[in-house]
């Protein structure tokens, strides 16, 4: 029984792919690091950028501000002590937020939000913190001196007052008369807090972290794949033998995550973005001025050489026997028995060693070492029940797939509803964890460990809790009745929610750390999920289409056709 993947399906996935990467073209060039500015009184400002910018970035943007404000006197005091300010930025970042809930409120550290105990040191701390003074010149006062006296018409407008008519119009002002009760400082203010003055990210931080979370999440997909299948075969399960195939097609697409983490973790240790704040020589360098004592501390694990090790471990292990379970798979339908059947019992049975170490170890190296100073003992076990979860999710899309175009004849409703099973369990479970995880740090309020809840809850209110009610209530309300796990309807909708939940879920893991509060979410992250996405498909629609979609000689193939709820 042999599957080919047809004209239809390859338009459609390589067209997703294709559409994608127009997208993100778009997106790409449409990424820009954001300043942040205070208004300290009507000739003062301060400036602050939270991220990494060197010295020719900040000669562009100072340059950007001056053309912006070309009507007004500036002058530039620069403060390059990093740690002077952080207290301060932990403070201004906080006055942006006011409309916190009773929950975030009650998330602090040492009561201040203070970042000298739990923060990343040059890292969350700001780049740089200008204070900028601004003065009317002496024209503009002329000006603004016949303006008051005028009739205000059209015609007797000055050049400077046009102008300034004009960008309040850009800025949502109304009228002249209510910009001119503004101070310079306080329009250099609203310039900077509306994002208009900004400069391109020259790190590309929007871009990378992107990359990470895409690679992650469908390499995490491969994975659950490739777990489920070891743990089939270690616990000799006989129901899902007719779904083996898609399980191997599934997994067969983990190195395109394993090449796209690669290339972030390339580029990481050669300081090409800085996602990894451990992988900056300057933070773990005692001689300078961004040393981050808490994660020099933490540089016998977080280390270069030790990281590449057990990266090259993880992948070098989940590939080989990825290719050792298709190998044999293969062997069985060749010649049958039983002794292919034992050694691959035994061999899943190391693997779930291997992967019940590996799979803790590399979320902590791959995703929460972003957070340096945060740690959670549940870890570990939050990401890989959204693994499993995902994988699981993506086996009933494509059989569901497959079943509507009439193959997968022995894969019968009572199949389905297992999978669905699956589906609503590992839900559950993915939801206990998360909430565990926040329940404790949130009653103990430890501030090194609220720090990373605080950044969320105050930055990612909706994406952080949204992710929860949908990855919880939706499978808890949808799947609950055993005829939903039987309707390919309901599963196709619900696995869908779930599974850009799951994505959600990833990405808020990722992006508070590299982005802090300057996130946006467009066609960047949008173009990324569809090309990575038409990709996977396309890729695990090929795999199956090399073997037939049922192993003919497994021992329990009989007990699997004729299995019923």
């Amino acid at each position: 029984m042999e599957y080919k993947i047809s004209d239809k399906a390859k338009k459609f996935t390589l067209g997703l792919a294709i559409v994608g990467i127009v997208l993100l073209v778009i997106g790409f060039f449409q990424q820009k690091d954001f300043v942040y500015a205070e208004l300290i009184d009507d000739e003062s400002v301060k400036i602050f950028y939270n991220g990494h910018a060197g010295e020719e970035e900040q000669a562009k943007l100072e340059e950007s501000i001056k053309e912006k404000m070309s009507d007004y006197e500036l002058d530039f005091v620069k403060n390059h002590d990093h740690s002077q300010h952080e207290n301060e930025h932990a403070n201004d970042h906080s006055s942006t937020h006011t409309n916190h809930d009773a929950e975030s409120d009650h998330l602090t550290v040492d009561e201040n939000h203070d970042e000298s105990s739990d923060d990343h040191v040059g890292h969350h701390g700001p780049t740089f913190v200008w204070e900028v003074h601004v003065k009317s010149s002496n024209h503009d006062k002329n000006h603004s001196e016949e303006h008051n006296v005028s009739d205000h018409s059209s015609n007797e407008q000055s050049t400077h007052n046009v102008d300034l008519d004009q960008h309040s119009s850009n800025n949502g002002h109304h009228g002249d008369a209510h910009h001119n009760t503004k101070s310079g400082s306080e329009v250099l203010t609203e310039m900077i807090n509306n994002r208009e003055i900004s400069f391109f990210d020259s790190g590309l931080r929007r871009f990378w972290s992107n990359l990470l979370i895409n690679g992650f999440f469908f390499f995490g997909i491969a994975l659950g794949a490739l777990f489920y299948l070891a743990l089939h075969y270690a616990t000799e399960s006989g129901w899902g033998v007719v779904l083996l195939r898609i399980f191997e097609g599934i997994m067969s697409a983990m190195p395109i995550g394993m090449a796209v983490l690669l290339l972030v973790f390339i580029v990481g240790t050669f300081e090409g973005h800085h996602i990894y704040p451990w992988m900056d020589s300057n933070i773990v360098d005692p001689d300078s001025h961004s040393f981050d004592p808490i994660i020099y501390g933490k540089t016998a694990y977080l280390n270069k050489p030790f990281f590449w090790i057990r990266v090259l471990a993880y992948f070098a292990t989940f590939f080989l026997f990825l290719r050792w379970f298709k190998k044999k798979s293969r062997q069985e339908d060749a010649e049958g028995g039983t002794a292919t059947h034992f050694k691959m019992y035994r061999r899943a049975a190391l693997f779930l060693v291997f992967f019940a170490v590996f799979s803790s170890t590399m979320s902590w190296d791959f995703i929460m070492s972003i957070d340096t100073h945060w740690y959670s003992t549940l870890f570990g076990w939050y990401v890989f029940s959204g693994i499993w979860l995902s994988g699981m999710i993506m086996v009933m899309m494509i059989t569901l797939y497959l079943r509507s175009q009439g193959h997968l004849p022995f894969v019968k409703e009572s199949h389905i509803h297992d999978v669905g099973k699956w589906m609503f369990a590992l839900s559950f479970l993915w939801s206990y964890l998360w909430f565990s995880q926040f329940m404790l740090i949130w009653y103990a309020n430890i501030p090194e460990e609220v720090k990373y809840f605080v950044d969320r809850i105050q930055d990612y209110k909706l994406l952080f809790f949204g992710t929860f009610v949908v990855n919880f209530v939706f499978p808890m309300v949808f799947l609950m009745s055993a005829d939903t796990k039987r309707s390919a309807g309901y599963l196709i909708v619900i696995g869908l929610i779930i599974f850009i939940g799951h994505w959600f879920d990833v990405y808020t893991m990722v992006i508070p750390g590299t982005l802090f509060d300057q996130w946006e979410f467009g066609l960047l992250e949008i173009g990324m999920f569809m090309l990575f996405l038409g990709t996977f498909v396309y890729t695990v629609l090929r795999a199956i289409s090399k073997a037939p979609l049922i192993q003919k000689n497994h021992p329990y193939l009989e007990e699997s056709k004729h299995h019923e709820f």
